[in-house]
């Protein structure tokens, strides 16, 4: 299996037509790479779509090219090649779409480091996001990088690392901000756009969650839970609950941090660190995966039981490790 972003070259040289496909509940690095990797293969001449299982998020839909997202696909038969970006598995692109149907050939191209290796061509690299594997690309393809590109590459990764400010962030990172700049990104304008847009149903549902935050004994674990007679009754949509995780970590003392949501007969639960657990291990624990620092699983059952057996299963894990007393 090929591992290498070079062989991503040699594979698209007689394409004529993409997909390209993200993953649920799609985040700034899913939408902001997926723009930017079909305005690559645009230039390079390729037809392309787009996929995503879930609607763009609205504070996204600014960025050029994110109506042509769709949830959709007619016709599976009709592209060379499937380009997922930032999924660490198929799983993760959901049920709806079988990839394998739609073109012989996928391309795997991702910064998770449990990644299955899914694809015939695989570009998995550690970086701060998505986005920084596609900035290489248009590099390698010698394609000169637009407003609109760079407005997506850097949304792709001010998303990624929390504005610079998680552990992911590198030199390379900050290089090629410099380079998206240079072609004309205002960072006041995007980051305004993106974080300083709040609907009132997602302060609303912010402020359900965090006033009902729990703790483990030494308050070094907190979590929340957020269910769909809650969303309902503010109007909340699934989007709304970005980055209540973020702010139950941002606690002084807690270093988990864990976000319980309820959706159609299922619990999605979002795991952050702070510092010194790996939180991609306790994910694994549940079915999911992710970063060492930001993770994510779906687990079926009753919202309360869910919440009671993780919570005491994470609890139990990290005074095994000695994390906790």
């Amino acid at each position: 299996m090929k591992k290498s972003c070079g062989e991503i070259k040699n594979a698209l040289k007689n394409a004529k037509t993409a997909l390209i496909a993200t993953h649920v509940d799609p985040d700034g690095d899913a939408i902001g790479s997926a723009l930017a990797l079909g305005m690559v293969l645009e230039q390079l001449g390729i037809r392309t779509a787009y996929y995503c299982q879930d609607s763009v998020p609205q504070i996204y839909r600014f960025l050029p090219g994110a109506d042509k997202i769709k949830r959709e696909v007619k016709d599976f038969n009709r592209f060379d090649v499937a380009c997922v970006v930032d999924a660490s598995d198929l799983a993760r692109v959901g049920g709806r779409l079988d990839l394998k149907q739609c073109a012989p050939l996928i391309i795997n191209l991702d910064h998770h480091p449990d990644n299955t290796l899914f694809g015939d061509v695989n570009c998995v690299k550690q970086s701060s996001c998505v986005g920084e594997l596609i900035y290489d690309l248009a590099v390698l393809f010698k394609i000169k990088v637009d407003k609109k590109m760079a407005d997506c590459l850097y949304t792709s990764i001010i998303t990624d690392t929390g504005n610079f400010r998680y552990d992911n962030t590198t030199v390379k990172t900050f290089l090629i901000a410099a380079e998206l700049l240079k072609a004309g990104v205002d960072p006041h304008e995007l980051t305004t756009r993106i974080y300083d847009n709040k609907s009132v149903p997602a302060v609303r549902i912010a402020a359900r969650a965090l006033s009902g935050v729990k703790f483990s004994g030494d308050r070094q674990v907190g979590w929340s839970v957020v269910t769909e007679g809650m969303m309902e009754e503010v109007g909340a949509k699934s989007e709304d609950v970005v980055g209540i995780v973020d702010a139950i970590r941002a606690i002084e003392g807690v270093e988990v941090a864990v976000f319980f949501r309820e959706e159609k007969g299922k619990v999605k639960i979002n795991f952050r660190s702070k510092d010194r657990v790996n939180v991609s291990e306790l994910a694994r624990r549940f079915g999911g995966g992710g970063h060492l620092k930001a993770a994510g699983a779906v687990v079926s059952g009753e919202i309360a039981e869910v919440e009671l057996n993780v919570t005491r299963d994470i609890i139990k894990h990290l005074k095994a490790l000695k994390f906790l007393v």
